[in-house]
């Protein structure tokens, strides 16, 4: 497996052998974060899901603090739903975050994505992985 990123707020790692990209937030993500830094991680996030042989993406939330504002949600479904199209992705599995606020507002980026990609949300881990036939 090999680590893209790795910081107080998230770790993004790439296994070559299951084309797999995961992303982990971290919980320092519950700390104050500016919505740059937010835009920043998508970002980054959306350009190895078209640069890297991805077939699945999973993002595990359990831990993200950072809540989603409205904008943010359209901007964020926009870029990774691109993201996953440009790149191929078959499959991607969203941990839910463990915060009810932080998780309303993931459930809301997911109701902006408009597009017939394979987007699937997941309280545990093992739920995810399977999905993904990991």
């Amino acid at each position: 497996m090999k680590v893209l990123r790795d910081d107080n707020l998230i770790t993004i790692s790439y296994d070559e052998s299951l084309k797999l990209l995961q992303t982990f937030w971290k919980a320092e993500s519950f700390q104050q974060v500016q919505k740059e830094t937010v835009f920043e991680i998508i970002k980054e996030i959306g350009s190895y899901l078209v640069d890297y042989d991805c077939d699945y993406y999973l993002a595990d939330q359990t831990h993200r603090g950072v809540v989603y504002t409205v904008d943010m949600q359209k901007w964020i479904a926009g870029v990774l739903q691109e993201a996953v199209l440009k790149g191929n992705v078959k499959k991607t599995a969203i941990i839910q975050p463990v915060d009810f606020i932080v998780s309303l507002s993931n459930e809301q980026t997911m109701n902006e994505v408009t597009v017939r990609a394979d987007f699937r949300a997941f309280r545990d881990r093992e739920s995810a992985l399977a999905y993904l036939g990991i």
